[in-house]
């Protein structure tokens, strides 16, 4: 005897329609996860890259890198390039040139382990260098003015100046962080930082974290101009305390640090380990973190 075998009904066929709906909305947001913890820690390792070249540059010139040979010149991201396995790039660079005479290799190539994957890319990345809004009061320091709109590579983190967004070259304000200006002296690091400066102890001293980089305003200086720029050391810098808190969301107006991480934000501290820190931090603590020497207990944080 033949069986006819009966076809799926309109009412069985939403209902297998809305089971795998449910699925489905229920496995997205486990798969979102899954896929920022692996940015997290690759960022994490980006930042324990960034900070073990730091402490090879020490151990070789008994000096941190400065924040920026001179204002117009290379950036400490220019200057580790050897200690993170581009020292075909680093050769492309004449260091006692300012960033606008360099080649065209040398500024825009990006280089990998300064990106967030959270955020961006060397890949997706745009190359600029734009001048942006000169007016904005969240982060002019000074009569500043800008150089020429020259493309060069982006990146997203950034030294630690201290408390008061400057590094000496030609801003005003207290220098307390960990990177200093190299004041023209091209080949050498004075100015710069040496380990027996940092009284606060390595452990308790911001070296490198996630710069805020505004959502939608990628490749517009001056929060996101050229990492190798000296020009403006905010490409490269940030700074950390009551003027400058974290930022609380990746569309923050803010000039301090900040990322794309839920909640969080990752720093590598002077002794090289690496750590997320809530985005609601007290600024006074970031403060004391961000100051290389003042003396002060820090709170558990």
């Amino acid at each position: 005897m033949n069986h006819r075998r009966s076809a799926f009904t309109l009412v069985e066929l939403l209902v297998v329609l809305a089971i795998i709906g449910t699925l489905t909305g229920l496995l997205l947001p486990a798969v979102q996860k899954v896929r920022e913890a692996a940015a997290r820690l690759q960022c994490s390792n980006n930042l324990k890259q960034i900070g073990l070249a730091l402490h090879q540059y020490q151990g070789d010139h008994n000096r941190l890198p400065p924040s920026r040979l001179s204002d117009l010149h290379a950036t400490w991201a220019v200057l580790i390039l050897p200690y993170l396995e581009q020292n075909n790039l680093y050769q492309q660079w004449n260091l006692p040139a300012t960033y606008y005479d360099q080649s065209a290799v040398a500024r825009k190539t990006a280089v990998p382990v300064y990106f967030c994957p959270s955020r961006r890319t060397a890949q997706t990345a745009p190359i600029v260098s734009l001048a942006g809004d000169q007016n904005d009061d969240n982060v002019m320091a000074g009569n500043i003015i800008l150089g020429p709109h020259t493309p060069g590579a982006l990146g997203d983190y950034g030294a630690c100046t201290g408390t008061d967004n400057c590094d000496g070259a030609d801003c005003t304000g207290a220098r307390n962080g960990a990177f200093r200006a190299g004041y023209n002296q091209f080949g050498s690091s004075i100015g710069a930082v040496r380990f027996e400066e940092i009284t606060d102890g390595l452990s308790n001293t911001f070296f490198v974290g996630e710069k805020h980089v505004q959502q939608n305003h990628f490749g517009v200086g001056p929060l996101d101009c050229s990492l190798y720029n000296g020009d403006y050391w905010v490409c490269s810098t940030r700074s950390a305390g009551p003027n400058y808190p974290l930022a609380l969301s990746p569309s923050a107006g803010t000039a301090g640090f900040g990322s794309y991480h839920v909640g969080l934000c990752q720093f590598v501290m002077g002794d090289g380990s690496v750590r997320p820190l809530s985005i609601t931090m007290d600024p006074k603590i970031l403060a004391l973190l961000a100051n290389i020497a003042d003396g002060q207990a820090i709170p558990d944080y």
